[in-house]
């Protein structure tokens, strides 16, 4: 019924307006998908670099005039006049009277903690792309946008949100969530990788990196395997699941192994217990070749069933089975980021309803790791960077442990030597004063 309802809009003369924060490879490409559907419009793209703003308007709209806005009145006049525009300041978008959705989609915790707060307190409902800001006050923004009468929601296109789609299907029927996560690409050396060496590993040339506004540090923590523990954490947020182990098992396996090692171990598998978040690895246990037939960057959810009706159904149906015979694998072997994230605007939009969002208290975090051999004084850079991985974690052990989320560990400042692969906590670092630090310890005090 989407597409009906967004004609009718288009008919009427009353699209959806959408203003996009951040205008990187994300926020240019779903501009770029709006521009090509019925009922919705990009009414403003915030950037700190306008130009990337208005580039994203014409790479989606092509040779169309563009304003720019410095004023919340300007601003909301523009939108009025149904002009786009391009604003530096991402905190007038997030407070405009007159949009539909906000889009936050930078990537960075601080900013966005400090947009999407902005966003829930005048009122917007919430599109967070940013999964880096979910996975540290997530828990607290969803309360706040319930008690401010607004959507908070993660974005289809996304892993999370894909793999949600997925879950809240199977919860439908009264299936049983064993293990639900994504694939991973993840070679024996990606874990050391560094900006410095993230174009060369994805194949990008200059033009490419231009064009499509790439951060290599943001492609980094893709490569580093610490975009896979966050996203795999906002599943078991949204969810209620866990992590088995820290950082989980992450194995080698292709399609047909996955509900089998994701199963019991007293079933064969590696889990010691049902309803976790896991990742499936592309990579062969040497670390160095493709396997034959995996997931890739597709998503996936093993279920179970105890009717004898069902698990014959679903053998007969040829999903691949695992564990007892009763945990069966259901998968999409794609996700298409920025294409399918109109999807979650609309819903938002049209129904009040999100594709998925935390729940009020975590049951995982994502801790930052020593990526190397750090010494005391040495300041922490955040998720794809130089210092630290990111690496999923029980909610409970994190906090009982005192572990840094990895979130607020850019700009952290090491007061005592780390040696590689150590969780870091909160007692051997300083960090500076921020809205993400006050936020998270907001977070922290409604949830012991």
């Amino acid at each position: 019924m989407l597409s009906a309802l967004l004609a009718e809009r288009e008919r009427q003369g009353k699209p959806i307006r959408v203003g996009i924060i951040g205008a990187g490879k994300f926020g240019g490409g779903l501009a770029a998908q709006i521009a090509q559907m019925q009922g919705m419009v990009v009414s403003a793209i915030a950037d700190i670099d306008l130009a990337r703003a208005r580039y994203a308007y014409t790479a989606g709209y092509g040779d169309v005039a563009v304003g720019t806005a410095d004023s919340p009145q300007a601003l909301a006049e523009a939108i009025h006049a149904g002009k786009f525009t391009a604003v530096e300041d991402g905190l007038l978008i997030a407070q405009a009277e007159n949009l539909d959705v906000v889009v936050e989609a930078t990537g960075s915790t601080s900013v966005g903690a400090s947009m999407a707060s902005a966003a829930i307190a005048s009122g917007n409902h919430l599109v967070m792309v940013n999964v880096e800001t979910d996975v540290t006050i997530g828990a607290l923004l969803k309360r706040k946008a319930d008690s401010a009468g607004v959507v908070y929601s993660l974005v289809d296109g996304d892993q999370p949100g894909v793999t949600m789609n997925i879950i809240e299907w199977a919860w439908s029927l009264g299936l049983e969530v064993v293990a639900a996560g994504r694939g991973t690409i993840l070679f024996a050396d990606d874990p050391q990788g560094t900006p410095d060496n993230t174009a060369a590993r994805f194949g990008f040339d200059e033009e490419t990196l231009q064009r499509r506004n790439i951060s290599l540090k943001m492609y980094n923590s893709f490569r580093d395997g610490t975009k896979a523990q966050v996203e795999a954490t906002a599943i078991a947020n949204m969810a209620g699941l866990v992590p088995d182990i820290r950082g989980m098992h992450e194995p080698s396996c292709n399609l047909a192994d996955i509900p089998q090692k994701f199963s019991l171990v007293e079933e064969g598998g590696l889990l010691s217990q049902r309803g976790v978040i896991e990742l499936a690895n592309s990579v062969a246990e040497d670390g160095k070749t493709r396997l034959d037939n995996p997931l890739g960057m597709g998503v996936f959810v093993v279920v179970r069933s105890e009717h004898p009706f069902t698990i014959e159904d679903l053998a007969t149906y040829d999903l691949h089975p695992g564990g007892d015979g009763k945990n069966f694998l259901l998968y999409r072997p794609y996700h298409l980021v920025a294409v399918e994230a109109p999807i979650t605007i609309a819903k938002v939009a049209l129904y009040g309803l999100p594709t998925g969002a935390p729940r009020s208290v975590p049951t995982a975090d994502v801790i930052a790791v020593a990526k190397r051999d750090l010494k005391a004084g040495e300041t922490l850079d955040g998720g794809g960077g130089y210092t630290v991985l990111g690496q999923s974690e029980k909610a409970t052990v994190a906090r009982q442990e005192g572990l840094l989320p990895l979130g607020l560990s850019g700009e952290a400042v090491l007061k005592q030597d780390v040696q590689q692969g150590d969780a870091i906590s909160y007692t051997i670092v300083d960090l500076p004063d921020s809205l993400a630090l006050q936020l998270r310890r907001e977070q922290g005090a409604l949830c012991e």
